[in-house]
């Protein structure tokens, strides 16, 4: 399999590279930065490539405005134009371009719940992505998840995304552990006017969408509202019921820029999102429900961030945020008679069960940046973080925790063909105890528009509130006996709790990789090797019906890469490809029977002959992980107003090894995903400053296999 999948890949790259030419057009509007920069490291004149060659500009790396050649990191950087020109609806489904990254969905609560991943690992609680918003972190501090669904952000107001293929805790301290990414949304000077856009579709998609640029006084202001609404997976695994995932929902957002002077400059960003996640029955062994147990989701933040310039080589920011994330999950149900009979002698209790929470977080983070010459340039700054969880249902309670830690980046010159970025972040945290995150990266250079990276990094992940010694249960309210009438009073019903004492999730990875840009046909090529050691996983799941430990631990080795070319004015190619092999050393046992399989180390099992009393042991940790991926998409305009898109992406093996049994295949081999999207974009002038556009989108899937997850149909 990996030699034919390798063969495939390698017969479409030389066929790209051998049929085209290219002219690399730079990153595009890469939003306002505080940074002043008086040269890239390596800058030298390229006039003598032609007048399109352009230099790749990223600033999530090290914090710094830095090429792609002087970057301690492997990036992705994905732009407004190619999001739109290729028809993406949803957030999560642009990162199926990034190489090594996989998208699914927890079957536990279907579509509305996507699980972005870097190289994989667990799929029903995927919590070791860190996603930022222009600076603003959106992993949440109790549950630690990142909500792609409910984030109060339109597909249409992202300016640009870069993704950082690695651990980046040196940046972007803990969580930042697998990769990063940093949304750009589009800023207040960037576009004037009125937008209103309304999308429908199958599977019940109807959005809209309106945003008013301007400005007020010396203000620029960029307001947008909008809604969202599908009905997500059609059926359960029974291929019969119908599957409760659907999202409703409404958001707004207001930014804002302002020159206070020559020297200091204001943004600030408000947004608040309200819906309703559909969701299916989750405690069926222990519940039956009479009322549905839908999520009621409102987020809320605010931010705001002033920028000093003391002078051309020094430049200083704060910013300041908090958002707010209320889940209201209220439900009437009763206890099934076996939960009765072991919790409560026989008694079936009935009554308003919830399981509401309010997460809160809250930051301050000063920043300072200077250049000290040619050679030399640090960031430094320090952040204090604070934490909240609330929920009668969770942590008896409320719980909080306190961060403080302090980074610096070093980028230093050593000659002419080598650069030295070393840095990292020291954090002390109140619910975990201490800790430094490292990473140094050398670049060589190989020419002027050519260098190879080789990294080593640190990086953690902090058990989140509910992890760290937290407790689940219900509060049983207007409980009453079955066929009785309520006696207004309230029922406590421990559904599971641990007092484990937990550390911190590590990471060790090392790192080659290459950077070249190619004038004679016009290329960008990115290549990385990567060897990681992932330690102390809290592999268990989370209902704590088994304590949580660090006893688990994971290997990722592989290749991945991706190649860009624009062909002449009218046409760009990407290409992107990931091999990744995964070895997990946690195992759950899924069914009890008479005889155990493991089958850690095998792609195919014939298990159809072996009698149901098989319990199969799975590889959670891989749960999320493939043996291959890649994304193959293609923009062509044919004039000025129409634009078309396509995109072809494939994943081979899902490590789906539990569905196995249940789905009665046989087949203990993962799932595949092929899918081809297409998008034609036409825009019609109707007279001085307004335009029609018209769009249609398909998706076509090549395989019958479920979404990740054999719920997933």
């Amino acid at each position: 399999m990996y030699k034919a999948a390798a063969h495939t890949y390698l017969l479409i790259t030389v066929m790209i590279v051998s049929s085209f030419s290219y002219a690399e057009n730079e990153a595009s509007n890469v939003g306002t930065e505080d940074i002043t920069v008086i040269d890239d490291m390596f800058s030298s004149d390229f006039s003598g490539y032609g007048s399109d060659l352009e230099i790749p500009v990223v600033l999530t790396a090290a914090r710094l405005r830095q090429s792609q050649l002087d970057a301690p990191a492997s990036v992705t950087v994905i732009e407004a134009e190619t999001i739109q020109a290729l028809g993406f609806k949803d957030i999560e489904e642009i990162f199926r371009l990034v190489p090594g990254m996989l998208v699914a969905y927890h079957s536990g609560v279907g579509e509305k719940t996507a699980s972005v991943s870097y190289h994989g690992t667990n799929l029903p609680e995927h919590r070791r992505l860190q996603v930022l918003i222009d600076g603003r972190s959106v992993y949440k501090p109790g549950l630690a998840r990142v909500e792609w669904s409910d984030i109060p952000l339109a597909v249409e107001d992202i300016a640009r995304i870069e993704v950082i293929r690695g651990p980046n805790s040196a940046a972007y301290g803990a969580n930042s552990y697998l990769g990063t990414v940093n949304i750009m949304t589009k800023h207040p000077q960037s576009e004037k006017g009125v937008t209103v856009k309304a999308t429908g579709g199958m599977r019940d998609v109807a959005n809209t969408y309106v945003n008013i640029s301007g400005s007020l006084g010396r203000t620029e202001l960029r307001w947008t509202l909008g809604s969202k609404q599908k009905s997500g997976f059609d059926v359960q695994n029974d291929g019969v019921t119908d599957n409760s995932d659907g999202i409703k929902s409404t958001y707004t957002t207001l930014s804002a820029y302002t020159p206070i002077n020559s020297y200091l400059n204001m943004e600030w960003q408000a947004g608040y999102k309200t819906g309703v996640n559909e969701q299916r029955e989750l405690h069926l062994d222990e519940l039956v429900y009479f009322t549905p147990e839908n999520i009621h989701a409102d987020d809320i933040y605010i931010q705001s961030k002033f920028i000093l310039d003391h002078s051309s080589s020094q430049t200083s920011h704060i910013q300041i945020y908090s958002q707010k994330f209320i889940r209201e999950t209220d439900f009437h149900a009763c206890l099934t008679q076996d939960f009765a009979d072991d919790n409560t002698g026989g008694a079936v209790i009935c009554g308003d069960f919830n399981k509401d929470l309010t997460e809160t977080k809250s930051e301050v983070e000063l920043q300072h940046t200077s250049v000290w010459n040619r050679d030399l340039r640090t960031v430094a700054g320090l952040r204090l973080r604070l934490d909240e969880f609330e929920s009668e249902t969770y942590n008896d309670g409320y719980s909080d925790n306190l961060n403080k830690s302090a980074f610096i980046n070093v980028e230093y010159k050593l000659n002419d063909f080598s650069l030295l970025n070393a840095g990292g972040m020291y954090e002390n945290d109140n619910l975990n105890g201490n800790y430094f995150s490292p990473r140094i990266a050398f670049n060589f250079k190989l020419s002027e528009l050519q260098t190879i990276r080789v990294i080593y990094s640190e990086a953690i992940r902090s058990p989140d509130l509910y992890e760290q010694g937290g407790q689940w249960v219900f509060n049983v309210k207007n409980a009453y006996l079955s066929g009785m009438q309520s006696d207004g009073s309230n029922q406590l019903f421990p559904v599971g709790m641990t007092d484990s004492d937990l550390d911190f999730e590590k990471i060790y990875s090392n790192e080659i990789s290459y950077f070249g840009l190619f004038p004679t046909i016009n290329g960008q090529l990115d290549l990385k090797i990567f060897n990681d050691v992932l330690t102390g996983l809290i592999s268990e799941g989370l209902s704590h019906d088994e304590e949580l430990t660090n006893s688990n631990k994971l290997g990722h080795q592989g290749i991945e890469g991706q190649f860009k070319v624009n062909i002449s004015r009218d046409d760009s190619i990407a290409f992107s490809f990931s091999f990744i092999d995964s070895k997990d050393d946690y195992f759950q046992n899924l069914n009890t029977g008479q005889d155990v399989i493991d089958v850690g180390d095998t792609s195919k099992l014939d298990i159809s002959d072996i009698g149901s009393t098989v319990s199969i042991e799975a590889q959670r940790e891989t749960s999320l992980s493939a043996d291959s991926s890649g994304s193959l998409s293609w923009i062509h305009s044919f004039n000025s107003n129409t634009v078309l898109g396509m995109a072809y992406y494939h994943v081979e093996n899902w490590h789906q090894y539990a569905d196995a049994e249940y789905n009665g295949t046989g087949d203990v081999s993962g799932y595949n995903f092929s899918r081809l999207d297409m998008n034609i974009r036409h825009k019609i002038p109707l007279t001085t400053g307004l335009a029609l556009t018209l769009q249609a989108a398909m998706q076509y899937r090549f395989d019958d296999d479920p979404l990740g997850r054999n719920r997933n149909n």
